[in-house]
């Protein structure tokens, strides 16, 4: 066999070797690659290559045959066999955009380019199961039992007794001296032309959780759903929802640990220990000499904007709003594959989302505010609404420091970790007294402010001191008092009739 691919050197009639490997190729596949391996990377590929981010068209057409060619069993098997010559009398060659528009969430579909209809597939079974940030730290196994509809073995499929295998039944209707025939969809068989029983089964399935898998990742069990003897068998999809740890938040492959530490232990150091989500025990201590004190520039690690401006999104988990009109639908639930259609194919179109909605195995677009989307919020069992994350919140000064290394394993690479990071709130204490901070000035380092040149026993200095006080509260009652005072002057003011300027000009515009 020549090439990289086994197969390409078959041979049509005796004459020269046909090509079986150019659809592999194209989707950066290998032969032997499983059906689901060739839905990601056609997806990778179509993302880069799709004409509205600046690819090749011709590129995405060919990509997008391979993929249709590819992913259906029937027309693989033949151009394994045959090449594309193979498939000139079989099918093949569909809209690029309907394909694209299928897995991405656009239109239906219905515009292919003449080949054969694609089988059909029983509807895939999506079950959520809740895992610990330690399972998703240490990886493992969860045992999971489904129950299916399988086709009754001991009875078979039959021919339909009713129509005799032809899917339809012919009835004869007397009209006076006329004889009419009319034809209809068989009752009994749906039109299928055969019967079949079914009884229910009942599986154990062993989901692997692999180390570091992100919230949300989907553990395929390919031909474990409902049984049809017209259609292929659909999938068991099982996805799976971190649970909210008590003392560690996770980011990506970053951990996060909230401690508060005093003002001595910010000037002077300290010593933390700790249980990691292994087992292991670990002692962390501050370096001689160093001083934990707030970054220079503000600094939150679960603030609603990162600072390369990429959305964040707040996560509702059990509810729905569906008074907010839809403006897209995706049949995705991938949440990350989600959030990038938002930023880039839906944006492009001129549609700012605010929410999205999971449920039913879809995914639906809302063009709304987030205060709106909150506003219609409603309880809604099986589905999770991602709202777009307030920019404004925890827009706080953070003191950080890091253990390196000491995060999440990284996905598929598990051997590579995040950081542990300790987000760390430094407590005050209320009043020292003078002794005390006499005693501190001696040690810390010399003020930067300049010594005041006013006196205190001079008679025409006021002496004042500093106050806790809320800035926002201040603005907002200094903004009634004013907005009162306004009213008192129109009220109170120059008579309208004189023509004078009252606040906003309206006698201007009125003239």
């Amino acid at each position: 066999m020549d090439g990289d691919f086994p197969g390409h050197g078959s041979r049509r009639g005796g004459g020269k070797p046909v090509d079986t490997t150019k659809f592999y190729k194209l989707l950066e596949v290998d032969k032997n690659a499983t059906v689901n391996d060739i839905k990601k990377s056609y997806r990778k590929l179509a993302m880069k290559n799709h004409p509205d981010k600046g690819g090749d068209p011709e590129k995405f057409k060919e990509i997008t045959k391979a993929y249709e060619v590819l992913s259906d069993a029937d027309k693989r098997a033949t151009y394994d066999r045959h090449g594309e010559e193979g498939l000139e009398n079989g099918g093949g060659g569909g809209d690029a955009g309907d394909i694209f528009s299928q897995m991405f969430g656009g239109g239906g579909g219905g515009r292919g380019g003449g080949g054969a209809r694609k089988r059909q597939k029983t509807k895939d079974v999506v079950h959520t199961v809740n895992v610990t940030l330690d399972q998703l730290y240490n990886g493992g196994m969860k045992k999971m039992a489904v129950s299916r509809q399988v086709i009754d073995k001991k009875k078979g499929v039959q021919q339909c007794k009713k129509c005799d295998g032809r899917g339809v039944t012919v009835e004869v209707v007397r009209m006076g001296p006329m004889i009419q025939q009319m034809q209809s969809s068989c009752s009994s068989c749906g039109g299928a032309g055969t019967s079949f029983s079914t009884c229910q089964e009942r599986t154990i399935l062993e989901v692997a959780i692999q180390k570091g898998a992100p919230d949300g990742h989907k553990v395929v069990f390919h031909g474990k759903a409902d049984e049809h003897p017209d259609k292929d068998t659909g999938d068991v999809v099982i996805v799976l929802k971190a649970t909210e740890h008590p003392t560690i938040k996770r980011r990506g492959a970053d951990l996060f640990i909230e401690k508060s530490i005093s003002l001595q232990e910010a000037l002077c150091g300290f010593d933390m220990d700790f249980e990691h989500l292994d087992g292991r025990k670990l002692l962390v201590k501050t370096s001689p000499g160093d001083i934990v004190a707030p970054l220079a520039r503000g600094f939150d690690p679960l603030a609603a904007a990162d600072s390369d401006g990429k959305t964040e999104w707040e996560t509702l988990e059990g509810f729905d709003c569906p008074s907010v009109e839809k403006v897209a639908e995706a049949r995705l639930t991938d949440a990350d594959e989600l959030k990038k259609a938002c930023e880039t194919q839906l944006k492009r179109k001129g549609i700012d989302v605010g929410a999205f909605v999971i449920k039913d195995g879809k995914a639906e677009f809302k063009q709304c505010s987030r205060a709106e989307a909150l506003a219609a919020k409603v309880a809604k069992r099986g589905a999770t609404m991602y709202v777009i994350a307030d920019p404004n919140a925890n827009k706080t000064l953070r003191t950080m420091k890091a253990i390196k290394g000491e995060g999440m394993p990284t996905f598929k690479n598990p051997m590579v970790c995040g950081n542990l990071f300790l987000d760390l709130k430094i407590q005050f204490p209320n009043s020292l007294s003078e002794e005390a901070q006499k005693g501190l000035r001696t040690m810390l380092p010399p003020p930067l402010l300049a010594a005041p040149k006013f006196k205190e026993d001079d008679a025409s200095v006021e002496i004042h001191n500093f106050v806790d006080m809320d800035p926002v509260s201040s603005y907002n009652e200094n903004k009634a008092f004013m907005s009162a005072g306004n009213e008192a002057y129109d009220d109170d003011g120059e008579d309208e009739s004189s023509g004078g300027h009252g606040p906003g000009g309206v006698q201007c515009q009125q003239q």
